[in-house]
C-alpha cells in the first residue's frame, strides 16, 4: 500500500486570483480516511482536495542522459531535509557520501 503525507489544502479566491491555500498536513502514519475525519472535524465549509506527497524525484544530468532517482517523503520535515540536500549539493546528488556514511553506520553497529 503507498504511504505518504497528505496536504489538505482549501480553494481561495482572492484579488489576485484563485489557488488552493494549504490548511494542515498529516504524516504518513495517518490514512486518508483520517484526513477526512480531521478536515470533518474542522467543520468549516468549503472545497478543499487532499494532496497526497509519495515520493520526490531528484532528475540530474548523467553522461548527456536524464536520470531519475526516487526517495520516499514521508512527512513535510523529510521533504524540507531533501530539498535542503538539493540546494547544498547545487542538484547533483552525494551518491559518494551517503556510501560512506552508510558504510560507516555498518562498521559501528558491528564494532
Amino acid at each position: 500500500m503507498p504511504t505518504g503525507f497528505f496536504t489538505v489544502e482549501k480553494w481561495t479566491r482572492k484579488k489576485a486570483g484563485a489557488t488552493w491555500i494549504p490548511i494542515f498536513q498529516l504524516d504518513s502514519h495517518h490514512s486518508l480516511s483520517e484526513a477526512l475525519e480531521a478536515l470533518k472535524q474542522r467543520g468549516r465549509t468549503g472545497l478543499y482536495r487532499i494532496v497526497q506527497t509519495q515520493r520526490c524525484i531528484w532528475a540530474e544530468m548523467k553522461n548527456g542522459k536524464l536520470s531519475l532517482h526516487g526517495s520516499h517523503a514521508s512527512s513535510p520535515k523529510s521533504l524540507a531535509q531533501l530539498t535542503k540536500i538539493f540546494e547544498k549539493e547545487k542538484g547533483r546528488r552525494p551518491v559518494e557520501k551517503a556510501r560512506q556514511e552508510r558504510l560507516r553506520a555498518k562498521r559501528s553497529k558491528i564494532g
